[in-house]
């Protein structure tokens, strides 16, 4: 608990990027934007939840731990949207494998390995659900992502509610890992990331906070 309090550095929120400085608006239209599944849910439509000016242009199919995510935009900026937990038994599996593994390493995933980095700290470890969560649709944000760069968007908010909300932290540590490699360069992310579990130990937390916080 001592590690999330230090990373999320509002109770309910954590905004880290390039420019972190917190926008009154985008907080407002992220909380709108993390409603969009559960009126989907519910209502059969998002279409009162979603704030002027973003489109979506993408909903993901389901990936191993029952996670899902959109893509909007809203002119040259994007939004990718990681699904909170759901019903599924799955889904909250992965919320309870909470070990902590190196925050770099390899994992087989679907019988591929994964060669992952989400800190240079040695020292850092993560949560282990959330890691395999990402490593589930990495191939597939990557596409995306060079999706939005074709369109010349280069400046991306990941977001989500709780569970979304780890798997937007985890995210930013690792595409701002594979800038230059998997993904362009000029890509510039920033999250907003609302009731967070924890997601790393104390030295993940102060990598991530000295390279997109602070």
């Amino acid at each position: 608990m001592k590690a999330l309090i230090t990373l999320c550095l509002l109770p309910a929120v954590l905004i880290a990027g390039s420019s972190n400085l917190p926008d009154k608006k985008d907080i407002k239209d992220m909380i709108a934007i993390c409603n969009s599944f559960t009126f989907l849910d519910l209502y059969k439509s998002d279409a009162a939840i979603i704030p002027s000016g973003y489109r979506k242009v993408y909903t993901s199919g389901t990936f191993g731990m029952d996670n899902r995510y959109q893509v909007y935009k809203n002119n040259r900026r994007a939004v990718i949207h990681f699904r909170g937990s759901t019903d599924k038994q799955v889904s909250w599996l992965e919320n309870i494998y909470a070990a902590m593994i190196p925050a770099q390493g390899t994992m087989t995933v679907e019988g591929e390995a994964f060669n992952y980095r989400f800190a240079d700290d040695t020292a850092a470890a993560v949560h282990a659900g959330y890691a395999l969560g990402l490593a589930f649709m990495r191939h597939e944000l990557i596409d995306r992502i060079q999706v939005l760069n074709n369109d010349d968007i280069y400046d991306i908010i990941l977001t989500g509610h709780s569970q979304g909300g780890a798997i937007a932290n985890m995210a930013m540590a690792w595409l701002n890992e594979i800038k230059g490699s998997d993904i362009s360069e000029k890509n510039q992310f920033k999250t907003y990331a609302f009731a967070a579990p924890m997601t790393g130990n104390q030295a993940f937390v102060n990598e991530y906070n000295r390279k997109f916080c602070n």
